[in-house]
């Protein structure tokens, strides 16, 4: 069944708000720049809904690709990702090969398993077509890593590919910067794709105008709460719109969407009330600092005032909180809590006096 708000799949064409600019830039990485791409974000922020969109479009400009697509979400091994990994790359060969005038032959029954991570470069070198090797949630890969395997030795061996594009998501973002920013891995290799805020008024158009086309009417100022408690993610816009659409009401008020509100968090409150339970004191003193627009966690006021001890202690809570994906900070050091429906939750409910 199709939603009308459909947060379930990826928007596509004529269907996809804003992007625009970063669908440009993902597709000039690969065909202008002839390199990969890497796109980290909170989940459920566009990643796979860019990615789409860009080889949709990258198909119409008779871009001549393979794509093979390899999702991590499931694998903490290296064993599991080399077994991931041939799955996929098999499969790609088998869809290559039943479409190629000249078929070509690899013998992966004795090819050895290691051996599976340089196949890209020959399925693209024998086939004539540049292969796409598209990976979600890679920061998975670094559970993965012991003696025998660091994605120091994927950096290495895929950079050599010359006709082997690959684009990198991970949702786990401060795991990721640890890869792309810290170690600076795969840096002739990928080009970063920063997803930026869909423009407010973008959003609020959209929910009004897709009321409209189904009869029911929604004011501005009521489409615009609708994306203030969203904080403007489209994920979170799309179910609370979806809440508010189940009302039979030809009005979506502020009272329909009061209600709707609820339901939203009614249905995220388990899962934000288990973060919470996964934090010490400290790091929900720090987590309030943080919503409190601190900047200067070290000052002795800011100490005294949220109960942090010291400033060896902020930079503890820093790292935890880091680690559990609660935070980010960018390179100003400025705090960002990366789901802004959980930072919705707590400004208006956990710590509401």
């Amino acid at each position: 069944m199709d939603l009308l708000f459909d947060f379930d799949k990826p928007a596509m064409g004529n269907n996809l708000l804003g992007r625009t600019e970063e669908i440009d830039s993902l597709i000039d990485t690969i065909t202008d720049k002839r390199r990969g791409a890497v796109i980290y974000d909170a989940p459920k922020s566009g990643k796979h809904t860019l990615v789409c969109n860009a080889l949709s479009r990258l198909k119409a400009r008779r871009y001549d690709f393979a794509l093979c697509e390899i999702d991590l979400y499931n694998v903490r091994s290296y064993q599991e990702f080399l077994a991931c990994f041939r799955e996929a790359v098999t499969k790609c060969f088998n869809e290559v090969n039943r479409n190629s005038l000249l078929p070509f032959s690899i013998d992966f029954r004795n090819l050895p398993q290691e051996k599976i991570l340089e196949v890209p470069q020959l399925v693209a070198e024998e086939s004539g077509r540049k292969l796409i090797i598209y990976i979600k949630e890679f920061q998975n890969l670094l559970a993965a890593e012991d003696n025998d395997f660091t994605i120091d030795n994927l950096d290495k061996l895929w950079s050599k590919q010359t006709d082997v594009r690959y684009i990198i998501t991970g949702s786990f973002v401060n795991m990721m910067k640890a890869v792309f920013e810290d170690r600076k891995l795969f840096y002739y290799m990928v080009n970063p794709v920063t997803l930026k805020p869909v423009p407010k008024q973008a959003i609020v158009d959209y929910i009004v105008s897709t009321c409209l086309n189904v009869g029911r009417v929604i004011n501005q100022e009521v489409a615009e709460e609708i994306y203030r408690i969203s904080g403007g993610s489209l994920w979170y816009v799309k179910q609370l719109c979806s809440f508010c659409y189940a009302f039979p009401a030809g009005y979506i008020t502020d009272q329909v969407v009061e209600q709707a509100e609820a339901a939203l968090i009614h249905n995220n409150r388990p899962r934000f009330m288990q973060i919470m339970l996964d934090l010490t004191p400290n790091q929900i003193n720090f987590l309030k600092a943080v919503l409190d627009g601190v900047q200067r966690f070290s000052s002795q006021e800011v100490l005294d005032t949220y109960r942090l001890n010291s400033s060896a202690n902020v930079f503890r809570l820093k790292d935890a909180l880091k680690k559990k994906e609660v935070i980010t900070f960018d390179k100003d050091d400025a705090a960002r809590i990366l789901d802004p429906l959980f930072e919705y939750w707590l400004r208006n409910y956990y710590f509401k006096k």
